[in-house]
């Protein structure tokens, strides 16, 4: 199978889900052709800040010397950036190879009646991103989950340590309408005898869920933001100067990556390495720092300067955009451009509100999803700005261009990665080096 042959694959399962069960992917890995027994998990669930805290931990264990794996969803341009081995994306010709020993396996397995449906486009990458793992040697890999975490894919390997990074109000037609059923979901990653990280606030709904989960399921328990641990930050220039205690040791390490949030999610980071290192295994406290200070992940606060310049965030819910406003406040930027679309299913109104006094001018569009908001239902949010509604991708930027001032990306996935490609030129690289299931938008 060629890269082309590949993608085309993954689109006509796309929309595909399957049964929400675990069987299929379990009968599925335990079928391969391929061992992944030699490589240590790091599985990582949570509403926000999940991508940023894999790679976090990621950058951490290859800057400490070993071969690393990196599984995260979604993606913004290309697949590929979905399955890393220190921190380089899957070559094409490796990444067809890979689907296509999914694809064989799958089909075999449903023509032998052993499985009732083919692998979802998430399973088949799932079991891509195993198998170039194993072909890679790498001896250590972590998975961000894709949605929820009690019946996703990653949830079929036993990790060294899970994560829950938060629980807030996301997917509630998939996952629930209360934090609480929410956070059962997130939780259920909790597993005997493997430590759980918690980046959950002590005092909150989603917090108590966890700490009953590792209680039932005799799952050792980190929190890391509960006393005695501390996190203290100081803005130093456009970083970030950090300290976290957990009591027994303490980690001094600089964030270059642009928010506070990013402080929170670096230092969850640092309180799974520092579980692992108490466990044994070999990470130098500059290591920890090297890590941290070298990540960089797109989309997130990412900057394209120009004429106006343009700022791409990945904020596609309430805290998401919370994190973005809290950003744009500390900068004083205010008066700018907004290009926004976002999701039906999302908390438009929301993130509408929180944006809507900071922006002078607004840009409207429609995601390339079929669950696209159409912009007009958008309008209303932002009375007394200067409004376009602008369907065609390829005008989106030009149109904000027009009012001359900084213009701010956000609202969706699908959108940010739009832009961005454009912004690119179709290439993948840019102003940061290091790019992020498409469900998960």
């Amino acid at each position: 199978m060629r890269y082309a042959a590949a993608l085309s694959y993954l689109d006509r399962i796309q929309g595909e889900t399957g049964k929400l069960s675990l069987a299929g992917i379990r009968r599925l890995i335990a079928e391969a052709p391929f061992a992944s027994s030699g490589v240590r998990f790091v599985q990582v669930a949570g509403t926000n800040g999940k991508g940023s805290t894999s790679h976090y931990v990621a950058s951490i264990l290859q800057r400490s010397g070993l071969r690393v794996g990196l599984f995260t969803s979604p993606h913004l341009q290309e697949a590929r950036e979905r399955i890393r081995v220190n921190g380089r994306p899957i070559a094409r010709a490796a990444f067809a190879s890979s689907v296509s020993v999914a694809r064989a396996l799958g089909e075999r397995l449903v023509a032998e009646r052993r499985i009732a449906n083919l692998p979802t486009f998430f399973e088949t990458l799932f079991l891509a991103a195993l198998h170039h793992f194993a072909e890679s040697g790498v001896s250590w890999a972590v998975l961000e989950v894709g949605l929820g975490g009690r019946l996703d894919a990653t949830s079929t390997v036993i990790p060294e340590i899970s994560v829950v990074t938060n629980v807030a109000m996301d997917h509630m037609n998939i996952l629930g309408r209360t934090l609480t059923a929410i956070a059962r979901e997130k939780a259920a990653i909790a597993r005997r005898g493997v430590p759980l990280v918690s980046g959950c606030a002590p005092r909150t709904a989603g917090a108590r869920v966890v700490r009953e989960f590792a209680r039932r399921r005799h799952a050792p328990l980190v929190e890391a933001f509960a006393p005695p641990r501390r996190l203290e930050t100081a803005r130093s220039g456009a970083a970030y100067d950090c300290r976290y205690d957990t009591g027994a040791a303490a980690y001094r390490f600089r964030v270059t990556q642009r928010g506070r949030h990013q402080c929170r999610n670096a230092a969850l980071a640092v309180a799974v390495v520092d579980e692992l290192r108490r466990r044994g295994l070999d990470i130098g406290i500059g290591d920890v720092a090297a890590g941290i200070r070298s990540m960089s992940i797109p989309a997130r606060l990412e900057h394209f300067p120009g004429r106006p310049a343009v700022i791409l965030d990945g904020g596609h819910n309430r805290p998401g955009v919370r994190a973005l406003v809290d950003y744009l406040r500390e900068e004083g930027m205010r008066g700018f451009t907004l290009v926004f679309g976002a999701l039906r299913d999302k908390q438009y109104p929301a993130m509408a509100r929180l944006l809507a006094p900071l922006a002078a001018n607004v840009v409207l569009t429609e995601p390339r999803s079929p669950r696209a908001l159409p912009p007009e239902r958008l309008a209303r949010f932002f009375p007394g700005r200067r409004l376009r509604i602008e369907r065609d991708y390829g005008r989106v930027l030009a149109v904000a261009k027009i009012f001359q001032r900084t213009i701010i990306v956000c609202g969706s996935l699908y959108l940010v990665g739009g832009m961005r490609e454009i912004l690119l030129g179709g290439r993948q690289d840019g102003p940061q080096k290091v790019p992020g299931d498409r469900r998960a938008l």
